[in-house]
């Protein structure tokens, strides 16, 4: 596979682009997962239970249809768990650039359950589903991480101390990106200013216990959707965007670490 310098000029910011948009993209839809209301649950039904119960009442592919009815519909709630999980992951991964193949197949197998659920559904443009297909086989073809993602940290393509700084900017930028209300905003950029300066100062453990905060602070909002109590106001898509700028600075203060225990 070639590196970098063996790309066309301009080719490893654009997987990067694409990468973060794609992710982005799941970010989003993890918000509308709510577990206080049954994932949608409600008389009418809405959100996620809608969505879901399409595939039955528009069926694509009719063993999907009896699986749905049968099987997933009478256990809701805990396929609710797993599609808010499955897609906070994705948004968390492929916006840090971690395992970015693994997550790009993830992707490939959700998208998949999507578009059984809802391709026949009325007003849907069914070229959005096979476009998010193209793009997830893009990211895993090319394995996109390694382009300024946490992926390309272990091969030295990805420079540990300006992707830190990146991930601080991103937290900071989040609060205006991410639809969500409550004082969440507040810690996202707390966070992201002690990330910048982590990685202005090259402080590995200072970038490592930023990274560790992100992640407890990801741990309270999932404890929020989960036990309905209210702290941070955060959702599903900011209990992703958390998870993963605390897995990649966790990821890039053990590279910096490493590196910098192999110089001395």
């Amino acid at each position: 596979m070639p590196d970098i310098a063996g790309l066309p000029r301009g080719a490893p910011a654009a997987l990067a682009v694409v990468r973060v948009a794609m992710a982005m993209l799941w970010v989003e839809n993890a918000g509308w997962k709510t577990p206080g209301d049954g994932f949608g649950q409600t008389s009418p039904p809405r959100g996620l239970f809608q969505w879901t119960g399409y595939a039955v009442e528009y069926p694509v592919l009719a063993p999907y249809a009896w699986l749905v009815e049968h099987v997933v519909l009478p256990n809701f709630t805990l396929f609710g768990w797993t599609v808010l999980l499955v897609e906070a992951g994705l948004g968390a991964f492929l916006l840090a650039g971690l395992w970015t193949r693994v997550w790009a197949l993830i992707g490939i197998g959700q998208t998949m359950a999507i578009t059984l659920s809802v391709l026949n559904a009325p007003h849907e443009w069914r070229w959005s589903y096979f476009l998010m297909f193209m793009v997830l086989i893009v990211l895993f073809a090319t394995a996109a991480g390694r382009y300024y993602g946490a992926d390309g940290l272990r091969m030295g393509e990805t420079r540990p101390v300006p992707y830190a700084f990146a991930l601080g900017v991103a937290s900071v930028v989040s609060t205006v990106f991410v639809d969500a209300s409550g004082d969440w905003r507040f810690v996202a950029v707390a966070l992201g200013l002690l990330a910048c300066v982590a990685a202005r100062l090259d402080r590995p453990p200072l970038t490592l216990a930023a990274g560790a905060l992100f992640l407890v602070a990801a741990l309270l909002v999932l404890a929020e959707m989960t036990f309905g109590f209210r702290l941070t106001g955060g959702t599903g898509s900011v209990f992703s965007v958390w998870l993963g700028l605390g897995a990649g600075l966790v990821a890039a203060a053990r590279r910096t670490s490493v590196a910098t225990h192999v110089k001395e």
